[in-house]
């Protein structure tokens, strides 16, 4: 049954993009009906989960164009990209300090914004405007940031392990660090 759903699908998505457009005169959400070729390719295959993890930026994807080009709603619609972190999350079950890091800030940037938009935030603390959407978006360049100062990758540019962090650290908080022209880099 799988693969007769799959191998009917263009029909079914032709049929769907012209009764979308004749009876409904809404072409876009017809076009997006389109869509529905790889997505079905994917949901209906064997190991399921596997495949949605591994497609997860595609459906993503089709699915915000759906949102935006269908139905008009690409505002809210781009909340549809946090389940390419949270399907990777899901299927290898585990979250490391650099993932934690990324749900954290967006967390608090979906909060924020929340909060901004109905008003929440007294008119002084108000300094983005109406809305905090667009220059909120900055928050994200924290992520790679405090990723490469507190938990660097071995592929990094400039690498060090846990133990010359806390030897740098301990080396740094138990220096005599005074107006004498020392420098912290040149004692090492």
């Amino acid at each position: 049954m799988k693969k007769r759903i799959v191998v009917t699908m263009p029909m079914i998505s032709l049929f769907l993009l012209l009764v979308s457009g004749f009876v409904f005169n809404n072409w876009r959400l017809g076009f997006s009906f389109l869509l529905l070729i790889p997505l079905s390719t994917i949901l209906l295959s064997n190991q399921i989960g596997k495949r949605i993890y591994q497609n997860m930026p595609l459906i993503t994807i089709i699915l915000f164009f759906w949102l935006a080009f269908g139905l008009d709603l690409a505002h809210p619609g781009w909340v549809v990209f946090f389940l390419i972190p949270i399907s990777d999350m899901i299927y290898r079950g585990h979250i490391n300090a650099r993932k934690l890091v990324s749900v954290i800030i967006t967390i608090i940037y979906v909060i924020i914004g929340i909060l901004y938009t109905r008003n929440f935030f007294p008119e002084s603390l108000k300094v983005f405007g109406d809305s905090f959407w667009h220059p909120g978006w900055l928050i994200f360049l924290l992520i790679p940031i405090i990723n490469n100062l507190f938990f660097p990758n071995k592929s990094s540019f400039i690498y060090f392990k846990k133990a010359d962090w806390k030897n740098k650290f301990n080396t740094y908080m138990n220096s005599d660090y005074s107006d004498d022209h020392h420098d912290y880099y040149d004692q090492s």
